[in-house]
């Protein structure tokens, strides 16, 4: 099996980012705050809140990402930020693995709960809870209910004269798993130049079931957002 994120690290952002950063600004606008004691990031991706986060706070960002890739992405992001570089702190592992006590009053954790079955969704959430102090805000994006089979295509830019484009094609896996094909081209005057697949399995969860595991952890749920957004204290 190959690395994850190692195919869609080359394009989430230049088919994503504009999208990404519309749902994330509207997002902190509402449910950041003014942290006083850290924020953590929790699947920082390519980086794209993780520097939003630092250049809103004065406090440390605890930046989690365990792909590769998609960290070489964030820290090239970060390369040169004088201003800010001294205030993230990079973690290479999963949350579940670092042991963070108490290291923040606001945490962020999007496009990553799908991704873990029960058991490991459980262990995150309580590592969560762990790394924040009592009154601690977590926004955290919930598993999807169902899964519906379908295609959308993503967004797509002109690159030098290149073409840049996509498409996710959404399965359902049984009762309670999902699959998503992403498929990225590159074209240029109307032929393919190259073309390149990853695949990603995901985890179904009901609005009530995600919002007792939250509770097993240790939060109150205190507010919803779109898409699929869970605002949480501790």
């Amino acid at each position: 099996m190959g690395q994850a994120y190692a195919v869609t690290a080359e394009f989430y952002d230049l088919l994503q980012a504009t999208e990404h950063l519309a749902v994330t600004g509207r997002l902190l606008d509402r449910w950041l705050g003014r942290p006083e004691v850290g924020v953590l990031d929790v699947g920082a991706g390519t980086g794209l809140a993780t520097n939003l986060l630092a250049r809103r706070c004065a406090v440390t960002v605890h930046a989690v990402e365990p792909a590769a890739s998609m960290r070489a992405v964030l820290l090239s992001r970060l390369a040169g930020q004088t201003e800010v570089l001294p205030r993230i702190r990079v973690y290479a592992r999963k949350v579940q693995d670092l042991g963070l006590v108490g290291v923040a009053d606001f945490a962020w954790c999007l496009n990553t709960m799908a991704g873990l079955d029960l058991s490991d969704r459980a262990a995150a959430l309580r590592a969560l809870a762990t790394a924040l102090v009592r009154g601690g805000r977590l926004v955290v994006q919930r598993p999807p209910s169902r899964a519906v089979a379908g295609r959308r295509d993503l967004p797509s830019w002109q690159l030098g004269g290149d073409r840049y484009s996509g498409e996710v094609t959404t399965t359902p896996v049984g009762a309670d798993r999902v699959r998503w094909q992403f498929d990225y081209r590159v074209s240029r005057d109307g032929a393919l130049v190259r073309a390149e697949t990853e695949v990603f399995d995901g985890h179904l969860a009901t609005e009530s079931g995600f919002d007792a595991e939250l509770a097993a952890a240790g939060f109150i749920v205190v507010g919803t957002d779109d898409p699929d957004i869970v605002v949480a204290q501790r």
